[in-house]
């Protein structure tokens, strides 16, 4: 006696529900795989470039309102011209942007955790203590000189770091500097307080010592956002995809045992 084609009458065999269950069981090893070691190459590399100790960059004092108030002026009279729909240019020394670091509550995000350095021609020199977790191990402390090359990119500021130096001598990994400019400033760029003023910038100067930030309303607002700057979202989508296809195959599974089952019954 033949045996009888159960999937020719419609009903469900058990060799199609193993099939089933085997890619979602290697879907689930394969996630936890890339979990586990993703989990321990970014342990070793943040507890490699880190330290237990917080070494503070120091905080520019407010003490003088003479100074302060020159600041707030320069800045009013900037963003008031912005505004208004005029070209307007504004320059910062060094000086002038710790100051506005430890004056601005936009900026206390800075404080204790970036103070300003040095002006060069192309890049602006900074003194970081960046707080890290490494793993479920605790927290730890990026003590480092970083070094930016500051960019407009849709009417908008975007630090390129070019370089972080640990003071431990420990290389950093080319991933974490590619992620600091979305850690570092992409919120500004949201932030819609700041949005009729932060996202109309035309060009950025370095030079003397000081950085110069022009608006005009004449120049077209190019440059995309640098690739590395969405390399964080493009990683979070393919995670997300991931995701996504073991939900969606685990519920496939789960609507073929129903039906089973009910069929079953019958």
């Amino acid at each position: 006696m033949s045996t009888p084609n159960t999937e020719a009458t419609g009903k469900p065999t058990p060799i199609a529900g193993c099939i089933i269950f085997v890619v979602i069981l290697g879907m689930v090893v394969f996630l936890a795989g890339i979990g586990w070691y993703s989990y321990h190459e970014n342990k070793g590399a943040i507890i490699s470039i880190s330290e237990l100790k917080k070494e503070t960059p120091p905080l520019a004092s407010t003490a003088d309102a003479s100074a302060t108030e020159a600041l707030d002026s320069k800045v009013d009279a900037f963003s008031n011209a912005v505004k208004a729909g005029k070209r307007a240019e504004v320059t910062f020394t060094v000086d002038e942007m710790n100051l506005a670091i430890a004056h601005y509550p936009k900026l206390k995000g800075f404080r204790d955790t970036l103070s300003v350095s040095e002006v060069t021609d192309t890049t602006i020199v900074s003194d970081i203590c960046f707080t890290v977790r490494a793993g479920f191990d605790g927290l730890r402390y990026v003590n480092a000189t970083m070094t930016v090359e500051p960019v407009i990119a849709m009417g908008s500021v975007f630090p390129i770091v070019s370089e972080i130096s640990p003071d431990n001598g420990n290389p950093v990994p080319e991933k974490y500097t590619k992620e600091l400019p979305t850690f570092l400033f992409s919120e500004y760029r949201k932030d819609e307080d700041l949005a009729a003023v932060y996202n109309k910038l035309s060009k950025i100067t370095l030079s003397d010592g000081k950085i110069t930030i022009l608006s005009d309303p004449k120049m077209p607002i190019e440059g995309e956002i640098p690739e590395n700057v969405d390399s964080e979202v493009d990683r979070a989508l393919a995670l997300f995809g991931l995701f996504a296809f073991m939900l969606i195959t685990t519920v496939a599974f789960l609507l073929w045992v129903r039906k089973r089952n009910k069929k079953a019954a019958e």
